[in-house]
């Protein structure tokens, strides 16, 4: 009798498992892997940086600071191959082959908005990336 009562509870146990792995598989299917803040107020999981509006004055700070980096992306890879016939456009997304940079201390001293982009110097052209959507935000020339 000790047997099967001890049987039944492991079993109503292993239940009990099974049905709470399928309501917390069901919760992160409905949140797709969002974070549930339950502490006031709420969060936007989609979290990108503002706008960013360019003066002429300020992209020729970033071309002067720019200009003694080496990170000009070259085609002899074969990583990078590919991308050779890419033309970059605002508003484009880059290839995940293309590794963006973060922009040198002096600028983002300077313009603290910019501690939230990247940036790519393709094809003589230097490219101001969102990081999260790797989606060019703006293009200018490299001098």
């Amino acid at each position: 009798m000790r047997r099967l009562a001890h049987r039944i509870a492991l079993g109503g146990m292993a239940l009990a498992c099974l049905g709470w792995a399928a309501t917390a598989a069901a919760q992160t299917d409905a949140n797709q892997g969002a974070v549930v803040q339950t502490i006031p107020p709420p969060v936007s999981q989609k979290v990108s940086p503002p706008p960013l509006h360019l003066s002429d004055a300020q992209r020729n700070q970033i071309q002067q600071a720019l200009r003694s980096e080496n990170s000009e992306v070259t085609f002899g890879t074969k990583t990078t191959k590919p991308t050779e016939s890419f033309n970059p456009t605002v508003g484009a997304k880059i290839s995940a082959s293309l590794k963006p940079h973060t922009l040198p201390p002096p600028v983002t001293s300077q313009m603290p908005e910019l501690k939230r982009y990247t940036y790519l110097k393709f094809k003589h052209q230097v490219l101001i990336i969102n990081p999260m959507t790797r989606i060019i935000v703006d293009i200018f020339p490299e001098a």
